[in-house]
């Protein structure tokens, strides 16, 4: 039968590594934060000070029809316009998840009548994955995103699963 500091010093390392493993993976931005993508939110602000990487989400939550998120050219983006064919185009939902798969430099505008030059736009630079641990990002507190919950659900099904053999260690 294993010490009880023995089976307290396991569970605090499988903790431990389930938390660090964590900290590298992708993460959920919800543009604008609380007010979501509409007219009126300093994106410049919201974005600065925060880390994209490749496989991040950006969620972009708005009125079903009153904003549109389209991904354009740094020239479209400059001029609030879009000059040919967007890079991709997003309408008519209440939600629009984009992820960023590429590194670069993202560029998003709302199409809708004078809101990309009221300031409904937004710019993001994506670099490489790194193992360095990220602060999280806001989350809405009437939900959670699905891949944040499969997150959540996968580390503590690790947890739970550390901490059965540590208990079925103990009885033996």
């Amino acid at each position: 039968m294993a010490s009880p500091s023995t089976l307290i010093a396991m569970l605090i390392v499988v903790v431990g590594c389930a938390t660090t493993a964590d900290s590298a993976m992708e993460m959920d931005f919800h543009v604008g934060d609380a007010q979501g993508w509409t007219t009126g939110v300093d994106y410049v602000a919201w974005a600065k000070g925060k880390q994209f990487e490749a496989n991040d989400t950006l969620v972009f939550r708005h009125v079903r029809n009153q904003h549109t998120v389209t991904e354009v050219t740094k020239s479209d983006y400059d001029a609030c316009a879009v000059s040919g064919n967007p890079i991709s185009n997003f309408e008519g939902s209440a939600l629009v998840t984009f992820i960023p798969l590429s590194v670069g430099t993202h560029y998003f505008i709302c199409t809708v009548g004078n809101h990309c030059a009221s300031g409904m736009k937004l710019a993001i630079t994506v670099s490489n994955s790194s193992d360095t641990p990220r602060a999280q990002p806001w989350f809405p507190p009437y939900s959670t995103p699905a891949s944040a919950s499969a997150r959540l659900h996968a580390g503590g099904a690790v947890v739970a699963a550390a901490v059965g053999v540590l208990v079925k260690l103990a009885l033996f």
